[in-house]
């Protein structure tokens, strides 16, 4: 697999969980918050967890693909400096 492949599957993935974190907070904001408030508390926690779990995924992918950028620009170091 070259590295573009890798790097276009995380950016899919990427692309992927932000819908998924953007819908489940679109439900839980403007007047679904009132919805959102009248549940479990341990429902909340858990729906809240789940959204912070999403947003550390996605922040591990935008790194993964930020180093793989940094290793695509870095030219490689002359053979007599090895």
């Amino acid at each position: 697999m070259t590295k573009n492949l890798v790097a276009h599957d995380r950016f899919e993935r990427l692309s992927s969980k932000l819908a998924q974190l953007e819908a489940l907070l679109t439900v839980v904001s403007g007047c679904g918050v009132g919805n959102f408030r009248n549940q479990e508390h341990e429902l909340q926690a858990d729906y809240l967890g789940l959204c912070a779990n999403m947003a550390g995924e996605c922040r591990n992918l935008c790194e993964s693909l930020h180093l793989a950028e940094l290793e695509s620009v870095v030219p490689p170091r002359p053979a007599f400096l090895n």
